[in-house]
């Protein structure tokens, strides 16, 4: 069960730095209209209700003129053009607090009793990453302590771009399928929106019931 005592102060880095290339679309796909808001609007709803997020400190890691306009703290890449690990680092930086949930602003689905589990788990950690089917992690569903930052910088300074080429120099808390499914059975948490056909599966899908509407 998930603990709980009160909750350590924690910030939500939400990453909206991709091209969107693969839409086929010259637009940002977090703009794009998702169930009656935008994509990126949703995603942050979603976080909003988990345990102990509160709205100042929710970060958004993009470009101030496509994200300002939605009233939180926007935050600038400082190594442009350097993939995730790139805006991980940009967020953590600026966060104030040690915890940091990093999320993809293309998550939709993300289950807030996971991610309040997974900070039961994350006491002397500077990594908790979800783990599931063969060799899979999903590092934009996962808790960062700032220790990681030395690492990322350096890794970022000799062009090392892959989040997972910083796990072994971070004490890492890997979260097994099995403790995952107790709270996400279908891994819908991960459910990543990358291409046009992927906002009409998602529209399809009831998040609260956890099931496909039938169409027909």
């Amino acid at each position: 069960m998930v603990n709980e005592k009160r909750h350590m102060p924690f910030s939500v880095l939400v990453l909206a730095g991709g091209r969107s290339s693969r839409m086929g679309l010259n637009k940002d796909k977090g703009h794009m209209q998702f169930k009656g808001t935008s994509l990126i609007e949703y995603v942050i709803n979603n976080i909003l209700s988990i345990k102990g997020v509160i709205r100042r400190n929710i970060i958004i890691v993009g470009p101030k003129e496509k994200y300002s306009k939605y009233q939180f703290t926007v935050v600038e890449d400082l190594y442009p053009q350097k993939g995730p690990l790139g805006g991980i680092f940009s967020g953590l930086q600026y966060s104030k607090t040690v915890y940091n949930l990093v999320v993809g602003y293309d998550m939709p689905f993300i289950k807030p009793e996971l991610v309040e589990y997974m900070f039961s788990q994350s006491k002397g950690y500077d990594l908790v990453i979800p783990a599931y089917g063969q060799e899979l992690y999903e590092p934009l569903c996962a808790i960062y302590n700032k220790n990681c930052l030395n690492t990322m910088e350096q890794n970022l300074k000799n062009n090392v771009l892959a989040v997972r080429s910083i796990f072994p120099f971070c004490k890492t808390r890997w979260i097994r399928e099995e403790e995952i499914r107790i709270f996400d059975p279908e891994l819908h948490s991960f459910f990543n929106i990358n291409f046009r056909d992927d906002f009409t599966k998602a529209e399809k899908f009831d998040y609260q019931r956890g099931k496909t509407i039938d169409s027909t």
